[in-house]
């Protein structure tokens, strides 16, 4: 349930390290909307950016000749995220989540200290 009166800056910011805890940390202000769209739209974008950057290298698809299946295109996007054999693979992967925490933590502690505003 939202509070009720005065939150801890502290404890949102650490909500945020927590997975489903900074969905918590963001419905306890009242901002879960704005949070989900900022989220998502932050993950969107870097893991276009990372799936950009490094292109998927798989040697048994190299041939024009070959014939286009279900099997042959099938792609885990799991995997492709997380990939750390390019170069830039593990420097990039740990850019993406510095800035993923970053920008959640900016907006839980600015909404929070907006939400504490209003008990002042």
């Amino acid at each position: 349930m939202p509070a009720s009166g005065p939150v801890s800056l502290t404890r949102q910011t650490i909500y945020c390290f927590i997975p489903i805890m900074n969905w918590y940390a963001a419905y306890h202000i009242k901002k879960f909307r704005k949070y989900l769209l900022i989220a998502i739209i932050v993950e969107l974008s870097l893991g276009g950016l990372h799936m950009a950057l490094i292109p998927e290298y798989d040697p048994d698809r190299m041939f024009i000749g070959e014939e286009q299946t279900a099997e042959n295109l099938d792609v885990d996007w799991g995997e492709m995220m997380i990939r750390t054999d390019h170069q830039l693979g593990l420097p990039l992967f740990l850019l993406i989540v510095i800035v993923e925490f970053s920008v959640t933590i900016y907006f839980i502690r600015r909404w929070s200290h907006q939400w504490n505003l209003q008990f002042t």
